[in-house]
């Protein structure tokens, strides 16, 4: 009988151990410190988080996921030039595309649009921000002021993206609300007929995330729990928090006077 009761308890066992515990194992050494760390944070023992993240960077700094995840990660998130320079270290040591998108992206929201240009016209770059449905470079245009430049970028970044000759209208009537905000900011700073474009998706719908309303309480919630940074990539956070916070007021004070 014991036997018996023993043989089913062993093969759960042995079925933890090939579903769970084996794949964990065949995971690189790096991969595992990150997921201990996350395991860590969703613990909130964030310091622990914290070391186990610095140990992957300096057993492994080769390898640009430990980099983005420290970035990304970090328990001090306001601490923007710490994280940022770490950052620098990481593309500087792995060249890695991922990387070099973060460290534009962190450029432009400085306000450092001349270093941000640098890594969105990188090949590698663009291939990743058009994989990802990212028109980084038209934003920097219309943050430049450039509305011309800013809508010829978009259009030509989407063509791309979806291979895509139609008509402007039928490609932009298939966007999300997520996507379409920035070309109806750039329509609207040209003063053109924005409300033409932002008609193309509806104000309110029984669907979730489809329609401008969705996409304001999106909004409202980000910059509400947005916290500001205490140091900005070059010390003073003054012009990246109020960027930061300038990214969600003007796409929300356009959607509310569209509403």
């Amino acid at each position: 009988m014991r036997y018996i009761l023993f043989i089913p308890g062993a093969i759960f066992l042995l079925v933890i151990f090939f579903r769970v515990v084996l794949p964990l194992l065949k995971n690189p050494a790096w991969k595992r410190l990150i997921d201990d760390a996350r395991y860590e944070r969703s613990r909130e023992n964030l310091s622990k988080s914290d070391l186990l993240l610095e140990k992957a960077i300096k057993k492994y700094p080769s390898i640009g996921q430990v980099y983005l995840e420290y970035f990304l990660n970090y328990s001090d998130s306001s601490d923007l030039q710490k994280r940022f320079l770490l950052l620098l270290e990481g593309y500087k040591n792995t060249g890695d595309t991922v990387l070099g998108f973060f460290i534009g992206n962190t450029y432009l929201e400085e306000g450092d649009y001349i270093n941000a240009l640098h890594f969105f016209e990188q090949k590698e770059i663009v291939n990743y921000m058009k994989n990802k449905h990212i028109p980084l470079l038209a934003q920097l245009y219309y943050e430049e002021g450039d509305y011309h430049k800013a809508s010829l970028e978009y259009e030509q970044f989407y063509r791309t993206v979806f291979n895509d000759k139609r008509p402007l209208k039928e490609l932009l009537s298939e966007q999300s609300a997520s996507d379409l905000i920035l070309y109806s900011l750039i329509i609207h700073e040209a003063g053109g007929e924005w409300e033409s474009v932002m008609s193309l998706i509806p104000k309110s719908s029984v669907h979730i995330e489809s329609s401008w309303r969705d996409y304001l309480d999106q909004l409202q919630s980000q910059l509400k729990d947005l916290k500001p940074a205490v140091s900005g990539i070059n010390g003073d956070p003054g012009e990246f928090n109020r960027k930061r916070k300038l990214y969600y007021t003007s796409r929300i004070d356009l959607i509310q006077s569209w509403l």
